[in-house]
């Protein structure tokens, strides 16, 4: 989508980076369309049950929630738990950190 309408691989980690450094600088809509291609990508390339999933699906949430898109948030919120609780199992610290921050959500 924002990386020259490619759909290559590497592809998904340019535009997870601009997201990244989008949604640090406080430009949460702008980052929002390249974490949303970099979820694309990243399920099409290595599975939508990936590490790298969940980190977007977090860092995806984190910018719904400041432009006030709420639900939004809250579901990629949830399917980052989801993965976590399944890659890391429901005791470790990156599963119980996001489930703590998803309680925010409810």
């Amino acid at each position: 989508m924002l990386t020259h309408g490619e759909d290559h691989p590497e592809m998904s980690n340019v535009d997870f980076y601009i997201g990244l450094l989008l949604s640090n600088a406080g430009h949460y809509e702008e980052s929002q369309a390249y974490l949303e291609s970099a979820l694309r990508l990243q399920n099409k390339f290595h599975g939508s049950q990936s590490i790298t999933v969940a980190t977007i699906h977090h860092l995806l949430a984190n910018s719904l929630t400041h432009i006030g898109a709420f639900a939004e948030a809250k579901q990629n919120k949830r399917k980052a738990y989801n993965i976590y609780r399944t890659k890391f199992g429901p005791d470790h610290a990156r599963t119980v950190q996001s489930y703590k921050k998803r309680e925010v959500y409810h």
